[in-house]
């Protein structure tokens, strides 16, 4: 089958990744609908569609085109329809549209937790293109740097993580314990690190950590059952990696931390990124200050 007929990747070249699969893309998966604010640390606004923007509450559900923000030293948490999971970095603007598992990462750090069995994820950041299977990795980029770090966490078979940059070029494979940087387009050379050290440096990921189940405890009931499906791909990766990189905790710490702040001209930006699928800015951070065009492909602005 060629990529042409494949309509539901419409608008998005992610097409020399999907080439080295070497898997029908039949497996849509269940489109991202809703997502809960389940928990949240300070300084968390949440913007309705046509409506002005007020301080998030627990238990908010976010619908395609909702925005929401996250202050200089805030942090989010959000629980998909489908048991996806993210926690969000402070300096963000996340909002998502419907019928895709496309994100867009602009500026920020996210880690990304997919059950498997939903389908290909897409996140795309201006200068790379990652696509999953369901599995759980963090994707840092820095606008100001043009500068984009994609950290595997989890490795099974036939669930791949790949690396491109953002016309698809120097597509590379990621395993659990590896991490590429994307700088100016150019992808550069894979490079492993430790997991326990990775954990250990980074305090929103310590939850997929192992002999941390007193954390898993602490969330929410709904929340927990995806976390323990990620946890025990997160422990085999561990367990698997039978020579530890030397990593330097300096390093990691530096990779964990939240991104700055951008300059205030360039997120008042609108729309500055790039426009993917149905014609809008799809979603993720700081994707510019106005909402995507939800437009039909094809119909008038």
């Amino acid at each position: 089958m060629s990529l042409q007929g494949k309509r539901w990747l419409s608008g998005i070249a992610v097409g020399s990744i999907l080439s080295g699969l070497f898997i029908q893309p039949v497996l849509a998966g269940t489109n991202l609908t809703s997502a809960k604010v389940y928990d949240f640390d300070s300084q968390v606004q949440l913007e309705p569609v046509k409506q002005k923007s007020r301080l998030a509450k627990i238990g908010d559900v976010m619908v395609p085109m909702d925005i929401l923000k996250t202050g200089s030293s805030a942090w989010a948490k959000l629980l998909f329809n489908e048991g996806t999971l993210f926690r969000i970095h402070a300096n963000a603007k996340f909002f998502f549209v419907p019928n895709t598992r496309s994100f867009q990462l602009k500026h920020g750090l996210v880690l990304s937790m997919i059950q498997p069995g939903q389908g290909i994820t897409t996140v795309i950041t201006p200068t790379a293109k990652i696509v999953a299977f369901g599995t759980a990795l963090t994707v840092r980029h820095d606008s100001t740097k043009n500068t984009t770090i994609v950290s595997a966490l989890t490795e099974k078979p036939g669930r791949p993580i790949f690396v491109s940059n953002d016309n698809g070029a120097g597509q590379i494979r990621l395993k659990a314990g590896e991490q590429v940087e994307i700088k100016d387009n150019v992808v550069g050379p894979v490079q492993s690190f430790s997991l326990p050290a990775f954990y250990q440096a980074c305090p929103m990921s310590r939850v997929l950590a192992p002999e941390q189940e007193q954390l898993v405890a602490l969330e929410p009931t709904e929340v927990q059952t995806p976390l323990l499906v990620i946890r025990e791909e997160t422990a085999e990766a561990v367990a698997s990696q039978s020579v530890t990189p030397a990593s330097s905790s300096t390093e990691l710490t530096k990779l964990c931390a939240p991104v700055a702040e951008l300059p205030e001209e360039k997120k008042q930006r609108p729309n500055s990124g790039p426009r993917i699928g149905i014609g809008g800015c799809i979603p993720f951070l700081t994707c510019g200050t106005g909402r995507p065009n939800p437009r039909v492909p094809g119909q008038r602005p």
